[in-house]
């Protein structure tokens, strides 16, 4: 699991861009990065193998997919009794299904990674990515309405593409257009220098966590490296700052940054310059549901021979000879394997091998409560929602590294499953919106030790305070409509996917993890390699990215 540098498997046919020293057409030489080490031994042959994956989330059932189309046989194994899809898994609540992670994503345009990836799946037909709205797939809230007292309230629809949200914010504040537009101009050219890069060239690594590598070509004008390093170091409110930004606009500018679980004055400016860019891009949702598409990969393994079995928690890999022969799992059943792809996080993974005082130096993302709200129809407002992101924050910067759970909320992302019509609604009278909220795992904690009466208590309040906010500022008439209100904490998120602290995105993207870079592991069997968003990158695009990676780096073939 060791990162090595122009190094493929010694039976595997390298691609272009992994042979040593071929000169691009510019005249200069690529950097080739592996993710994956060759591991010291030509370990991977023509020959079918028995891979084992340890989760399903989507590293491990990207993965698994791409190996199983091509012949081998896949086993997953996924701990929680019920449910795939690890962050991205699903809940059902009274007939409607609620997401409880991913709501829209980047990369799935026509011939973009995620697009490719369904295609040699064999999976693009059945699960079509559609664009969402362009005058507005982010719309902002900012403040409390009130309309008995003078107030400041936004309500700012975001338009997809960068030129569009710099063009109708300059509009919103015409006295900051000068700084406004330096910020849009620096960000634009930074980003398309970054995406023309990995654009041009072949290994699709990178992303979030390896932007870095970008400055270390000589493909890119110098201005915007420059740049692009300055970046590096810098959080987006000291980006911010840079230009001289003011309060508000840097509310809508930041808009949807808080799905990160970061404040502005810890996320990393590059995190965010590239996560905007993406999303402005080109973002899009499943037509049919996030669950659909974790079922159709299932299913897939299972058509060609595979397995995916839930209640199946590993608790020990057993090793030979510097390799992992088996999985054994907390019902005593054992799983023999030529190969491991863990989808769980690094410290884990060392833990089933018997090496719990492992050192890593990664410290897991914030967590995100979820909140899933059933309502009678009638309530015209949420059907605008189709194809759009709700975001409402009360005008002040987010405290992520320690909020007061038991407080009103400051900022929600609402989604309506309904209104993009992915919730599978099997009564056909109501609507579902999912809202998540800032969390505070170590606090959670310390309620749930209390009891349950104690955590009905806590999720009583959190589910009504989250309406109340809803109902004045976003949804007039919503407490009205209210069927139910189901609050999935950070506790029951750890114990449902075993996310260290019940976190989102695996690793905090601050910027000092975001320099770390990839984790690396030492002395890990040489058949094991680790798919997961905590040593990799996170989110859906980077899930398949690393699956992408890991199958061309040991099979030689691409997507």
């Amino acid at each position: 699991m060791k990162i090595e540098k122009e190094r493929a498997p010694r039976d595997a046919a390298p691609s272009a861009s992994h042979k040593k020293g071929e000169r691009s057409a510019e005249g200069s030489v690529p950097f080739s990065f592996r993710l994956f080490s060759a591991k010291d031994a030509p370990l991977w042959t023509g020959e079918r193998k028995h891979i084992v994956v340890i989760g399903s989330g989507i590293g491990g059932l990207a993965a698994g997919s791409l190996f199983a189309k091509i012949g081998h046989r896949v086993t997953v194994l996924e701990m929680n009794p019920e449910l795939i899809g690890g962050h991205g898994r699903w809940l059902t609540f009274r007939g409607m299904r609620y997401s409880m992670g991913p709501q829209y994503v980047w990369e799935f345009g026509p011939g973009e990674q995620g697009d490719r990836f369904l295609e040699f799946l064999g999976l693009r037909d059945d699960n079509p990515f559609v664009l969402m709205e362009r005058d507005g797939f982010e719309r902002i809230f900012i403040g409390n309405r009130d309309d008995e007292a003078n107030s400041l309230f936004v309500n700012f629809k975001v338009p997809l593409g960068l030129e569009h949200f710099r063009r109708d914010l300059i509009a919103m504040f015409p006295e900051e257009a000068d700084r406004l537009d330096a910020l849009f101009r620096d960000m634009i050219g930074m980003f398309s220098a970054y995406r023309r890069f990995f654009d041009e060239h072949s290994s699709p690594e990178g992303r979030i966590f390896l932007a870095t590598k970008f400055l270390l070509t000589g493909e890119a004008p110098l201005s915007h490296k420059l740049k692009l390093g300055q970046s590096l170091f810098l959080s987006v409110r000291e980006w911010f700052d840079q230009y001289g930004i003011s309060s508000l606009p840097r509310r809508i500018l930041y808009g949807h940054g808080g799905i990160f679980a970061e404040s502005e004055s810890e996320m990393s400016a590059i995190a965010y310059i590239i996560g905007t860019g993406n999303y402005h891009r080109g973002a899009r949702y499943p037509l049919k549901g996030f669950h659909h598409f974790f079922a159709s990969m299932a299913s897939l393994i299972r058509e060609h021979g595979g397995s995916v079995e839930t209640g199946k928690r590993v608790v020990r890999l057993e090793t030979s000879n510097a390799l992992v022969t088996r999985a054994v799992c907390a019902d005593g059943s054992a799983y023999p394997c030529d190969f491991v792809f863990s989808d769980i996080s690094s410290r884990l993974t060392y833990a089933l091998l018997g090496m719990e005082n492992a050192h890593f130096d990664y410290t897991p993302s914030h967590c995100i409560p979820t909140i899933c709200i059933g309502l009678r129809k009638g309530l015209g407002s949420i059907a605008l929602m189709k194809g759009r992101n709700y975001w409402w924050q009360d005008g002040a910067e987010i405290d992520y590294d320690a909020p007061d759970i038991t407080a009103p909320p400051r900022m929600l992302f609402v989604n309506s499953p309904t209104a993009n019509m992915t919730a599978d609604n099997e009564t056909h009278d109501a609507d579902a919106l999912v809202v998540f909220c800032a969390g505070n795992y170590h606090q959670e904690r310390e309620i749930h030790d209390r009891g349950p009466e104690a955590v009905a208590a806590f999720k009583r309040k959190l589910a009504s305070d989250i309406v109340d906010i809803l109902d004045r500022n976003v949804f007039p008439g919503l407490r009205d409509h209210l069927l139910f209100a189901e609050v999935v904490s950070s506790i029951d998120i750890m114990e449902q996917t075993g996310g260290e602290l019940g976190n989102a995105y695996g690793r905090r993207m601050n910027v000092k993890e975001i320099l770390k870079g990839q984790i690396e592991e030492e002395n890990s069997p040489r058949n094991l390699y680790n798919v997961s968003a905590t040593k990799n990158t996170p989110g859906i695009a980077g899930g398949i990215s690393t699956a992408a990676i890991l199958f061309e780096e040991l099979t030689g073939r691409t997507i």
